[in-house]
């Protein structure tokens, strides 16, 4: 017991220091603590079967499995996995706290090579769907470059449909160790619908270290590098025969999500159970391409089938937002015509009320072209759009336009001021 104590707290330290070391700039939720149970026993001499639940603070999760023994050193398994989780997701108007769920199908198949090492070729595949989401948009108003705008932020958190496959290999290379390689392949389909999709697609790898401390004492090690995440693992196995078949475990993960998915972690108490009708408790002989906990079975069938051909770190699902942004000004309209003006030559005159025009905090220049003999002179007040026109025998044509504080703007006709 007091090596599993301070086991557990290198386990922990590991922990820490891995999501200090890959925690990326989005949220990160922690998940649990989280308890785990699970039961497996056997159907008749060649198949077997497997429940699994999990449950905590953010993390619930449902599964179960069956496997076969096809040949003495061949088998085969099939897994579903239901899982929900409390994440926190990252849009422009702030973090949001969202149960999502997803589904997963699995199936594995194990070959065991005689020799030495006594290596074990592994094959696990998987298909899964999130359903995605639709949450509440957000109104606002900032200021940019000065200017106050108004701005919606459409919402919603996209799920995926996603589907794996990963071929791995495992030896014994000392007594009571083993470890493995895997290559992974993702294909992930986020449904987005207002950002640019983010799809995870492509090759990855995972690595596997198991090593049996005691009679009664395992501890594994994974790490694997993926398309749509990075997940590190680690976990620490307590069993003894006078517990009857049950195995004791504490362990946890830490997930980096990538594109744009979240990042989580979790610390899992874990109490197994395994019934074999046909035998009393004995040492497992198989370990997992994953490290799940051990087994006390009989044969290879029943600890093959307690771990899963399909458990997802996480549900697949990331932010999905799209924002409009809106002048918090009123639009310049142009209400109607000018007239043309007609008045004494040198006779300075102020005409054309901006009353021509609507909306707010509106900014008004002139632009004018004299034609004929004799000069003329046209100003405006920016803030009124009144315009003052002074002229000896020209005809001058004036253009007025109004510009909003968001930079929309509008002109009027052209109109003239004649001097005769």
């Amino acid at each position: 017991m007091k090596n599993l104590l301070k086991l557990s707290v290198v386990l922990c330290s590991t922990l820490l220091c891995l999501s200090t070391a890959h925690a990326s700039s989005g949220p990160t939720t922690f998940l649990g603590p989280t308890l785990q149970g699970s039961y497996t026993g056997n159907i008749n001499n060649n198949s077997a079967y497997s429940l699994l639940g999990e449950a905590g603070v953010k993390n619930f999760r449902v599964g179960g499995t069956l496997g076969w023994k096809a040949e003495e050193n061949q088998y085969l398994k099939l897994s579903a996995e239901y899982l929900t989780q409390d994440i926190t997701y990252s849009f422009i108007t702030g973090n949001s706290n969202q149960w999502m769920s997803q589904g997963a199908l699995g199936a594995g198949y194990l070959y065991e090579f005689a020799g030495n090492y006594q290596p074990h070729f592994d094959l696990n595949a998987y298909v899964s769907h999130a359903p995605s989401k639709s949450l509440s948009a957000v109104n606002g108003t900032t200021i940019v470059a000065g200017v106050l705008n108004n701005f919606t932020v459409q919402r919603r958190i996209a799920g995926s449909n996603a589907a794996g496959i990963v071929p791995a290999l495992s030896i014994a290379p000392w007594q009571g160790g083993r470890v493995g390689v895997g290559l992974n392949y993702d294909n992930v389909r986020y449904d987005k619908n207002y950002s640019p999709n983010e799809d995870a697609k492509g090759f990855g790898g995972t690595a596997t270290f198991d090593q049996k401390l005691s009679q009664t004492v395992d501890f594994g090690l994974s790490a694997a590098v993926r398309q749509p995440f990075n997940n590190y693992a680690a976990n620490v196995s307590f069993s003894n025969p006078a517990f009857n078949n049950w195995v004791l475990g504490v362990g946890g993960d830490y997930t980096t999500g990538k594109n744009t998915l979240p990042n989580t972690w979790d610390v899992l108490f874990s109490a197994s159970y395994s019934f074999d009708k046909r035998t009393v408790s004995a040492p497992a002989a198989y370990k997992g391409f994953k490290g799940e906990t051990a087994m006390p079975v009989h044969d290879d069938l029943m600890s093959y089938t307690a771990d899963p051909a399909v458990y997802m770190p996480q549900v697949l699902a990331v932010t999905d937002q799209r924002e409009i942004t809106s002048c918090a000004y009123g639009q310049p309209t142009f209400t109607g015509t000018i007239a043309n003006q007609t008045t004494a030559p040198g006779v300075t005159q102020t005409f054309n009320s901006p009353t021509s025009f609507g909306g707010t905090g509106l900014t008004y220049t002139v632009v004018s072209s004299k034609t004929g003999g004799g000069t003329s002179t046209v100003t405006i007040n920016s803030t009124t759009g009144a315009v003052t026109v002074t002229g000896l025998r020209s005809t001058t044509t004036i253009t007025i336009t109004a510009t909003n504080p968001c930079g929309a703007r509008v002109s009027s006709n052209a109109f003239t001021a004649t001097f005769t």
